[in-house]
This record gives structure tokens, C-alpha cells and sequence, in this order.
């Protein structure tokens, strides 16, 4: 069966949330019912066929065009199936999600994986700040599944993050790992001032250069097998993340941050250096 395809038709003048468009929303739905959900926009809400033209219907795998900004919740807490984006994925992507593949083909805003437990995203651009964060309110960001971003990131990557791996194969704003309380990070190229701020535990992998804390202590230059694990099964589990191979397992190790009685680690990779 061809993928539910929802075309957008008109630009919304504000905010659009779209979390109620995933597989297990859309379940058993025909063309016709999945039509008239009602999508919250600003303080209204619409029938989607006010905006969206719907073509196929398989709503275990959605396929939304014409991707903007002003979209907002796609994938929120879905558990199966599959969400591909062909544009921008908007804000709060992934949010309280638990299972299933999201896939964007554009760039993406604040907030992505917010609250995460289990699924994959695939951001194959930028994406903005607090990226497997917390929910609003929530003490705990991120406690699993993986979200890569392929382009560059914004500040406070994993910040609380409990358990889960995000990738970044670009570079991350500052403060990346704030308070995080366990899983790992990791950033291929360079991360801004400061990254592992406040962490308890967990581990961050850099590939470039880090004005860190001096809070953290160094444990010297270390050959790290359980990296070539770690990067093996991470490759092995999604043939997207096959670039975790060619990384080296000789690294700077810093342990922290003592401030916050943390026995956290960041990892310089060993073509890297430390300003």
C-alpha cells in the first residue's frame, strides 16, 4: 500500500499542530475520516482537509509535504510506523515519543525528542536548541531511543538527558550535555563554551575542539575499547549512523563536573584538542 501522503496546500498564519497525524492516531482511519481530524491552529482548529490534500492510505507510514516553521508536534508520542517530513519539521518534534521512525528531509526548530523514551529521529539538516530535553516542567530530558542530527545543532543538546544516544554530525551550540544524568552525546565537529555544564553522569564525545569547565578534571590521553563497541552497535543497529565507525577510540578523557558532584565524562577525541 502507497505511504498517506498529506500535501500542504495553505500556510497557515500561526502555529499548526500536528500531533494528532501519526499511525497510531490514524489508525483504521479512510481517506475520507483522516480528512476531517481536527488540527489546532492558534485558537482555532480546522478539519485537515482545509489545508492538506491526502493521497495513498497506509497510516503506518505518513508522508508530509511542503514542511514549514509554523508546524509544530509532528510525531508526538507515536509508538509504530514511520513519519517522513519533505521540508522544514517544525517545532516539538518527536515529543513524548516511544517508538517508530521519524524522518526529516529539511531542517528542523527548538525542542526536538522533548521528553523521548524510545524510536528514531533522522534530522538530515539544522536543528535548533534543547534537543532531548526535557518536557515542559519535567526535571529528566531524554530517558531513550536515538535522534542523529546530520547538519549542525543549537545549545543545550541532551540537556537532562537520562538515557538514549543523540549524534550530531555537524556542530552544537554551547552548554551541549547541560545537567545531563546519563546517556550519551555525541558531536562530530566543534561544540560551543562549556559543554557537560552541571552533568551528574553520563558520556560526552567530542570530535572537536571544547572550552570546558574547570570543573573538569583530566585523566590523561586513553585507549577507550568500549568506544569501538559502542560505535559498532550503534552502526550495526542503524546503517545511518555507519559514520560511527571511522571514529577513533584514543581520546582526551575528562571527568565531571565536580560542581554539581558529578562523576560525568567528556571525551575529546584524539584528533581533537582542547582550547
Amino acid at each position: 500500500m502507497n505511504p498517506l501522503t498529506l500535501t500542504l496546500r495553505a500556510q497557515p498564519e500561526t502555529w499548526l499542530d500536528l500531533s494528532p497525524l501519526t499511525p497510531d492516531g490514524l489508525a483504521g482511519k479512510s481517506a475520507t475520516a483522516i480528512g476531517r481530524v481536527r488540527l489546532r491552529t492558534g485558537r482555532r482548529s480546522v478539519p485537515l482537509r482545509e489545508l492538506f490534500d491526502v493521497a495513498g492510505g497506509d497510516p503506518e507510514h505518513i508522508r508530509i509535504r511542503g514542511g514549514m516553521s509554523r508546524l509544530a508536534g509532528i510525531g508526538s508520542r507515536m509508538t509504530r510506523g514511520t513519519i517522513e517530513v519533505q521540508g522544514h519539521g517544525g517545532q516539538r518534534l518527536g515529543q513524548g515519543m516511544r517508538g517508530g521512525n521519524v524522518i526529516v528531509r529539511g531542517h528542523a526548530g527548538d525542542q526536538i525528542a522533548a521528553g523521548m523514551t524510545g524510536g528514531t529521529i533522522h534530522i538530515y539538516g539544522d536543528a535548533g536548541d534543547f534537543i532531548g530535553a526535557g518536557l515542559p516542567g519535567a526535571t529528566r530530558g531524554m530517558s531513550g531511543g536515538v535522534v542523529a542530527i546530520h547538519g549542525n545543532a543549537g545549545a543545550r543538546v541532551a540537556d537532562g538527558m537520562r538515557r538514549g544516544l543523540v549524534v550530531v554530525s555537524g556542530n552544537a551550540g554551547e552548554l551541549a550535555g547541560s545537567q545531563m544524568q546519563a546517556g550519551t552525546l555525541v558531536i562530530l565537529g566543534s561544540a560551543g563554551r562549556h559543554p557537560g555544564y552541571g552533568m551528574r553522569r553520563g558520556t560526552i564525545i567530542l570530535g572537536g575542539p571544547a572550552e570546558l569547565l574547570p570543573t573538569f578534571r583530566s585523566c590523561g590521553q586513553l585507549e577507550m575499547d568500549f568506544l569501538r563497541l559502542l560505535f559498532r552497535q550503534a552502526a550495526s543497529a542503524d546503517a545511518r549512523l555507519e559514520l560511527l565507525r571511522r571514529l577513533p577510540a584514543t581520546v582526551h578523557r575528562y571527568a565531571g563536573d565536580s560542581a554539581a558532584g558529578g562523576t560525568g565524562e567528556v571525551l575529546v577525541l584524539s584528533r581533537a584538542s582542547r582550547r
